[in-house]
């Protein structure tokens, strides 16, 4: 009987402990759409899994790459994912295309593009009005919606004084293998490139830069300002429905930001080497890039009012039609529940 009644102890004891452990390892999970993977657009978000910023909050972030924004965003729309990480205007643009769509958070403040031209044609195009009758390729948009990579091209076209009629905008991806491909191939002439494909590309000898766009203060001085390009979006019903949700995701990204601002350029590339697109190979690389830009993360997700102002002024510039033309950011720009 003594015997017995130490078993069952010993069961309820067992049988507790199985029920703790397993609700300490209970993670809500958070499906994260993004393009990618491994460009420095959008490093914060693949920072946040690798030093655990997801689980701190008790989540688990799944994270779904793209070869474009507006590929993104549609995955967020048709509801496989939570959030989603994308250019802000690729997000306004959603919103003109009424997908009820919210932006909560801001991740970088410069247009994170590169400018690159085939090596072989160094020697022929020395700026961008000798694009004209050229191929140029830009992360991947849908028929309705254009990237920001396609935007930010479209931009220093027509600084330069040539008509979007007067190229040929190709989809060319948005990860190493896709960037590469499309040039090497002589698919395109030029690509609006990612870092750290483009360095890495100059570097192979495969490429050669025409206009460099990271380094914020150079990104401020074209642009008018200081320029969101990577935000954090969500739908309008995950907004509403789960705003303790909501909530751990922007503290995830600001903690995440924060260790940004908090750590050396060798921890992060260290941090990173083991992230999907950040190869081991590259890291010096890799480091040199960001070594030479610094600055292009903000140290929380919170909005700062004057790059939305700059962000704004640019997509409203680049509007392709008369909805586009009439959006105003502020009817979709949120930064917490608490601000409906």
């Amino acid at each position: 009987m003594i015997k017995m009644a130490m078993l069952l102890k010993i069961i309820i004891v067992w049988i507790v402990s199985f029920l703790f452990a397993a609700n300490m390892s209970y993670a809500e999970t958070i499906v994260l759409s993004v393009p990618g993977p491994g460009s420095l657009v959008y490093l914060p978000v693949q920072l946040a899994k690798a030093i655990g910023a997801d689980q701190a909050e008790g989540i688990e972030l799944k994270l779904r790459f793209f070869s474009g924004g507006p590929l993104a965003v549609r995955d967020l729309n048709d509801n496989n994912s939570d959030f989603a990480v994308v250019g802000l205007p690729a997000i306004a643009s959603a919103r003109a295309d009424q997908m009820p769509l919210l932006a909560i958070g801001q991740l970088s403040q410069s247009a994170m593009v590169t400018l690159l031209i085939r090596s072989d044609l160094k020697g022929k195009i020395h700026n961008i009005a000798q694009l004209k009758g050229r191929r140029i390729g830009v992360n991947t948009s849908t028929r309705t919606a254009r990237s920001t990579s396609q935007m930010l091209t479209e931009y220093v076209l027509r600084g330069a004084g040539l008509k979007l009629s007067e190229v040929q905008i190709i989809p060319a991806g948005q990860n190493r293998e896709a960037q590469r491909s499309a040039l090497i191939s002589n698919t395109v002439d030029a690509i609006m490139g990612d870092e750290p494909f483009a360095t890495e590309l100059v570097k192979q000898g495969e490429a050669a830069i025409l206009v460099n766009l990271y380094n914020p203060k150079q990104s401020s001085q074209l642009l008018g300002g200081t320029f969101v390009h990577a935000a954090l979006a969500t739908r309008e019903d995950v907004f509403a429905k789960y705003p303790a949700t909501v909530k751990k995701v922007q503290r995830m990204f600001d903690n995440t930001l924060s260790w940004i601002s908090h750590h050396s350029v060798p921890e992060l590339v260290e941090t990173l080497a083991s992230q999907p697109g950040f190869e081991e190979a590259n890291k010096d690389l890799l480091a040199t890039v960001l070594q030479n830009n610094p600055g292009m993360y903000p140290e929380q997700c919170i909005w700062n009012a004057n790059a939305v102002a700059t962000t704004e002024k640019f997509f409203l510039g680049m509007a392709g039609n008369e909805v586009e033309s009439n959006l105003k950011f502020s009817q979709f720009i949120r930064n917490s529940p608490a601000d409906q």
